[in-house]
């Protein structure tokens, strides 16, 4: 061990001058998770989860030696980061490392890999990682620029992994025989066997931002106008540039809305590398969603039910700015509905499974 130290501090002496500065700039990038206090960044904007109120006294503290606060209001006590993504977790300060490794884009992202490097358990890995992407869907949501690309993606309905008593009307237990599957159980399995798509809209700036809307699942066929109205109607498009391909349904939905330049193309053409017109193109949200599914690969298949966090986790990734670690905790830490939306995520997916 001492001779392989010795040899890396050699290599480190051998570094030119621009190597050693951006090792060092990764060393002051790396030792900012090390000081990042989860407590305090929970602390702020604390809401009391009985009655919604802001303002706390301190109040003892837990077992565990956490701080814990009660409000002035109603009186009822809790800990800083209630609601948070932190609620019962017994090794909060390790959330630091966590979202480090989630967001970087040299480390494995399984669940296996995860729970190696921070000595937990594969199912707190899971568990963590779900929690944080649902922390992702309320924070830094996309700020429409004036000018858009628009489309649908297309991804296999899949049902994955442990099959929990949610799905069952009797449950008695995994695999016990007397077990009965509910309707919706019977639903999904039908729709995975028959290959059904979960289809999302995709909205790209013309930087590099850009976020998924879920509309619905589909065995075969294109979303119709009144699909896409229902998501179009929800966003500010007033004044704005929207290019999508020639795909009918799109062109009829936003030939509807008020104030929207829409311009179209064929999407044969920008294959061929033909651009009739300059700047009238979807290059920004085509590599993206490239992007996107070769980066699901790694996981083998993802679940339908968590499909959506995937899709704000993979948003983060291609945004990340080392530099901004700090923030990005202190913002997964701000949503004060993490938790119960976590709760929901079940019912959330039962919705959008049974379009």
């Amino acid at each position: 061990m001492e001779a392989t130290n010795n040899n890396l501090i050699e290599e480190i002496k051998n570094l030119k001058s621009y190597q050693r500065d951006r090792l060092l700039k990764i060393i002051q990038d790396l030792s900012i998770v090390n000081h990042i206090n989860t407590e305090e960044l929970a602390l702020s904007d604390m809401i009391c989860r009985k009655c919604g109120k802001t303002h706390f006294i301190k109040n003892g503290h837990s077992p565990g030696g956490h701080q814990r606060y009660k409000c002035k209001e109603c009186n009822s006590s809790q800990s800083a980061d209630a609601n948070t993504p932190l609620y019962n977790l017994k090794l909060k300060d390790k959330w630091s490392d966590f979202v480090f490794i989630m967001l970087d884009m040299e480390s494995s992202k399984t669940c296996q890999s995860i729970a190696d490097k921070l000595d937990i358990d594969k199912k707190t890995a899971h568990s963590w990682r779900h929690k944080f992407t649902t922390s992702l869907s309320n924070i830094s949501p996309l700020e429409l620029s004036e000018e858009l690309e628009a489309d649908e993606i297309y991804l296999p309905f899949t049902v994955k992994g442990v099959i929990g008593k949610e799905k069952y009307d009797i449950w008695e237990g995994v695999n016990h025989p007397d077990n009965k599957e509910s309707d919706f159980r019977i639903m999904e399995q039908k729709k995975e066997e028959e290959k059904h798509q979960n289809i999302f809209l995709c909205i790209h700036n013309r930087n590099d931002d850009f976020t998924y809307y879920p509309i619905k699942t589909l065995k075969k066929g294109i979303v119709s106008e009144a699909d896409l109205n229902l998501i179009f109607n929800k966003l500010e498009l007033k004044d704005r540039t929207i290019i999508t391909d020639s795909e009918p349904s799109m062109k009829a939905s936003l030939k509807n809305l008020d104030g929207v330049n829409h311009l179209t193309f064929k999407s044969y053409e920008i294959k061929e590398g033909i651009l009739k017109q300059k700047n009238i193109h979807n290059n920004n949200i085509n590599n993206t969603m490239k992007l996107l599914k070769d980066w699901l690969k790694d996981f083998h298949g993802v679940s339908t039910k968590y499909l959506q966090n995937y899709l704000n986790w993979f948003r983060f990734i291609r945004l990340f700015d080392f530099s901004k670690i700090e923030k990005i905790i202190g913002l997964s830490l701000s949503d004060k509905t993490t938790y119960s939306n976590f709760k929901l995520l079940f019912e959330n997916y039962k919705n959008f499974a049974s379009i």
